[in-house]
């Protein structure tokens, strides 16, 4: 399946530069240590915010989207914050509400890492692994999702329909291109900008499906989702976590 990969020629994050590449659900805290319940606003906004963050070695700001999963703890693509300095994630919500962030979790084989906001009062969204699909029939989609981001000069959460094409587990490297990984992807089709990497794809039954990571080099209109079992180890691991971890280096090459 690599021939996919080749397809992903720009990650939908946005920066002042050019800048890189039974269900299984999170619920809220327990005593048990599980983790969080669907949000309470219908829509899901007030569960999305806009992510922004220095990182200096690379001389850029990187700005994406990234969602609530838990009580004070926001998910979203680790490229959207590869590189930035403890201190520079600035997380600002729907209502225009703006927290400091610390990044606690950072995958770059999965693309995904997770944010502490202390006192972020924003409902948490669920992410659900979806069932599994029939074969798939040629023209015809596997389902419809609401993409909610904040595309490049977005101030409020853009809220756009698009429909989940196929599903691929496809051979693609980490966002440093330094090792092969294995991950199960979503194709997307729908309007497609810098910004909306961390997205989440909110499915029919209110929960999230997926969370956007990148877009097709020669079709504005097509993107990729990661899905939901390549998000959930790492949005589970760092339900409770408050220590800051290192998000390394950023790229300079995207």
């Amino acid at each position: 399946m690599r021939w996919f990969w080749l397809l992903l020629a720009l990650v939908l994050a946005g920066c002042s530069a050019t800048v890189p590449s039974s269900p299984t659900s999170v619920r809220s805290p327990t005593a048990a240590g599980e983790v969080a319940a669907p949000a309470k606003a219908p829509g899901g906004e007030q569960s999305v915010v806009h992510i922004s963050g220095e990182a200096p070695s690379c001389d850029v700001r990187l700005k994406g989207t990234g969602f609530v999963y838990a009580p004070q703890r926001v998910v979203t693509a680790a490229h959207v914050v590869a590189g930035v300095i403890p201190v520079a994630p600035v997380v600002t919500t729907a209502d225009g509400e703006v927290y400091e962030g610390r990044v606690v979790a950072f995958d770059p084989d999965a693309d995904a890492a997770v944010l502490y906001v202390p006192k972020l009062p924003a409902p948490p969204l669920r992410i659900t692994r979806m069932s599994t699909f029939p074969l798939r029939i040629p023209g015809v989609s596997l389902g419809d999702a609401r993409m909610l981001s904040y595309p490049k000069g977005a101030k409020h959460v853009v809220t756009q329909q698009v429909k989940i094409e196929e599903r691929i587990e496809g051979e693609s490297q980490d966002i440093y291109e330094k090792h092969d990984v294995s991950r199960m992807m979503f194709a997307v089709s729908g309007p497609m900008s810098t910004g909306v990497s961390g997205a989440p794809l909110i499915v029919e039954d209110g929960t999230v499906g997926g969370m956007m990571v990148a877009m097709a080099k020669d079709d504005s209109d097509r993107g990729y989702a990661l899905a939901a079992e390549e998000i959930l180890p790492v949005a589970n691991e760092a339900t409770n976590a408050t220590r800051h971890v290192s998000t390394r280096k950023c790229r300079r090459d995207r």
